[in-house]
């Protein structure tokens, strides 16, 4: 099976949740299920840039274009690329660059389209360029052979909106191979004395209403803000202008193993995304038993339950409830238990990657027949439990 992967950043993941995916699925698909696996990478992004990592073939293509340009000028660069070479399935991360996939329709090859969450939502797009992703959506629907959507909500979103069908498949939590404390001795942090908040500075993310409502709630444990901003923005100088002794805020945190330990020794992390689908930071939490508080939207409900804990933007609320949090520890232990608990359980990358094999075998076989593909992927491709029970003693 020869799988080509195009519209992200690449290999090593450094920069999204994309990354992590692919990373992921990539290895795995080569190492342990014999796939040939090729990603198209964005060579800006590597010093270094081998031609094969962990067995998946990486493509390095240029990406110019700014902010606004990058991803799109980098995928059309792919998308011809691959319009030569020779592949059974490839897949296409996010629906800004469904409109562009004709040539590989054109070419024959099945074409698999990850849907990624309501981009069209974005508040740092333009009016113009929240038109353009809406109406994106709508022409990935039509013209690719078959979809990802990676929570429910969005599953439900594309019958609702298009008519379209897709396969859910999440992603997982487990980032890196265990935790590196010296980030701790690093930055002069206690465990289980900071709050953590990881995000890209965007507003959709919500970091400036965690800065203001954490300072509301006059706690003394210090706030860690992990992320940047790729371009220069007044939201992100505005957020960067917030790093004191009590709100530090630290850049992007690339090395998996000290992130992991961030998010192990948090006293609570806060989780402002708004836009999307299941988002990776929150799994990443999870798995490491962070006990996350999340801005309440239905894809993070669809994540932690609702045993979990929500805030809106309610002025005080999220200030109450880190209160709350710091009069009765008992609800940070209930919350890292849960969250622990559901990470391990519907949240594993042997049942993600599984998925997406079984998938991508379908749409090989079947992607001139609509009607055999929805028969064979609207069933439930993404089956956790069975993986829980192979895992059990």
């Amino acid at each position: 099976m020869k799988l080509a992967i195009i519209g992200d950043r690449g290999i090593p993941a450094r920069y999204s949740g994309f990354s992590t995916l692919i990373e992921q699925m990539a290895t795995r698909m080569v190492n342990e299920y014999g796939f040939e696996v090729t990603i198209y990478c964005r060579s800006s992004y590597y010093e270094h840039r081998p031609k094969y990592y962990n067995g998946v073939r990486c493509v390095y293509l240029p990406a110019p274009g700014g902010k606004s340009l990058e991803s799109i000028i980098h995928s059309n660069l792919s998308i011809l690329h691959a319009t030569f070479c020779s592949y059974d399935v490839v897949l296409v991360l996010d629906p800004g660059n469904g409109p562009f996939v004709l040539p590989l329709r054109i070419r024959g090859f099945p074409i698999l389209m990850h849907t990624d969450g309501m981009g069209w939502k974005r508040q740092k797009w333009s009016a113009f360029q929240q038109k353009y992703y809406k109406w994106s959506e709508k022409i990935t629907a039509w013209l690719s052979h078959w979809l990802v959507t990676d929570s429910k909500a969005m599953q439900q979103y594309y019958v609702d909106e298009y008519l379209t069908d897709s396969s859910f498949i999440p992603y997982a939590g487990e980032v890196g191979d265990g935790a590196d404390d010296s980030i701790l001795q690093e930055y002069g942090l206690e465990k289980n004395a900071y709050y953590l908040c990881c995000a890209r500075i965007e507003p959709d993310n919500n970091i400036d209403l965690i800065i203001r409502e954490y300072r509301l709630s006059n706690s003394d444990k210090p706030l860690i803000v992990v992320g940047d901003a790729r371009y220069d923005t007044a939201y992100g100088r505005a957020v960067a202008a917030e790093d004191d002794e009590s709100v530090r805020c630290i850049g992007g945190v690339y090395d998996k193993e000290k992130l992991n330990a961030l998010f192990s020794h948090s006293y609570a992390y806060l989780h402002g995304h708004e836009v999307g689908g299941t988002n990776p930071s929150l799994l990443n939490a999870m798995h490491r038993s962070a006990a996350p508080v999340a801005m309440d939207v239905v894809f993070h409900r669809e994540v932690m339950t609702d045993e979990g804990l929500f805030f809106s933007k309610e002025p005080n609320q999220l200030a109450s409830i880190i209160r709350k949090l710091e009069q009765d520890g008992s609800i940070v232990t209930r919350l890292k238990e849960l969250a622990k608990q559901r990470s391990d359980a519907y949240y594993r990358w042997d049942a993600v990657v599984d998925g997406y094999v079984k998938v991508v075998s379908i749409l090989k076989d079947c992607y001139k027949d609509k009607q055999t593909l929805r028969d064979r992927l609207v069933q439930e491709v993404y089956q956790p439990l069975e993986f829980n029970s192979k895992s059990e003693p």
